[in-house]
């Protein structure tokens, strides 16, 4: 696991436009430490199903070649199928396929140099990095002792923040997660990442630790809290939450303001971070103040205060001689 990661972050130093302009010398060894990486983290997951099945023929297997490093171990390929076959991981055919094509640019690469448009094969190389990282979050991470998995957290950590400056792979994850996002409908509760910056990050994704919804980035998995994410997106010159906060779908305080949703990402709206409803138009209530939804044109008034006028307005059927009992 940790050579794997060690591979990755060569990756990124290499693909990061931040640093410096991307050489075809630096895609060439991006490919390269990604391919090392691929085979590693491949293998890492397998060793987790069973230490047999890194071998090229498991029915060979012996602790003495594993212990010594003097296995046949398996390809890439190989690697793939059983852990479709043999540990259930979902691989899909078109993440085979990229993977694949990894292996001939590695293979080309090792013995004629890059001969592809070095953009062509860094866009290959960020649909892998997106895969990868996604497996290792989902794949390896979770079956890591606490040890481990802190030092391995504090590795990918140092990661996200260069990948972000890879546009091959920030391109490949978000049209990834956009798609997946409008597949299940989520558009209108996804919302700009404040860590990232992009739009990934998914309301009412997840379980917090009082059992509440909170909202999970799917580019950079960062979680925040309903309350967390308040703080980011209050009105101009608001340091606390107030009644300026009330959404007028549930009443909780947990409404920001400017905010920019996936399914109308031009126009800026207000969005409740508590019932994942967005408004894209609110006015003060002419009495009390509080932010309403005038969308429809019904009302200029709350909740609250209409239903105050309509009862104030309501008659009274003892001005009429009625008795209680008879109305």
């Amino acid at each position: 696991m940790r050579n794997g990661l060690d591979y990755l972050a060569s990756v990124v130093e290499h693909l990061d436009e931040n640093e410096s302009g991307v050489t075809p010398r630096d895609v060439k060894y991006a490919v390269l430490h990604l391919q090392a990486a691929v085979e590693v983290l491949l293998k890492a997951r397998l060793m987790a199903e069973h230490w047999s099945l890194v071998f090229s023929k498991p029915e060979d297997a012996t602790r003495k070649a594993l212990e010594e490093a003097t296995l046949s171990s398996v390809t890439a390929d190989q690697a793939v199928t059983r852990l479709r076959n043999i540990a259930a991981v979902p691989i899909t055919d078109k993440e085979e396929k990229v993977l694949t094509g990894l292996v001939k640019h590695r293979n080309k690469l090792q013995h004629f140099g890059l001969t592809a448009p070095a953009r062509a094969v860094e866009a290959k190389a960020g649909e892998v990095l997106d895969f990868l990282i996604r497996f290792v979050d989902e794949e390896l991470l979770p079956r890591l002792g606490l040890k481990e998995r802190k030092e391995a957290e504090a590795t990918l950590r140092g990661l996200r923040g260069g990948l972000a400056n890879i546009n091959t792979f920030v391109k490949e994850r978000t049209n990834r997660i956009r798609g997946e996002v409008k597949k299940e409908g989520a558009e209108n509760r996804t919302i700009r990442c404040p860590d990232c910056d992009q739009m990934a990050l998914v309301l009412g994704e997840a379980a917090g630790p009082d059992g509440g919804p909170i909202a999970a980035c799917r580019f950079c998995a960062s979680r925040w809290e309903p309350e967390e994410l308040l703080s980011f997106f209050r009105a101009e010159g608001q340091d606390e939450p107030s009644e300026l906060n009330t959404c007028p779908q549930c009443g909780e305080w947990m409404l920001g303001w400017g905010i920019r949703i996936l399914s109308d990402p031009v126009g800026e709206v207000s969005f409740c971070f508590a019932c994942s409803v967005a408004f894209p138009a609110l006015f003060p209530c002419d009495r009390c103040g509080r932010p309403t939804d005038v969308a429809d044109g019904s009302t200029s008034l709350c909740g609250s205060c209409w239903e105050d006028a309509v009862e104030k307005n309501r008659e009274d059927p003892s001005d009429y001689g009625y008795r209680q009992d008879e109305w």
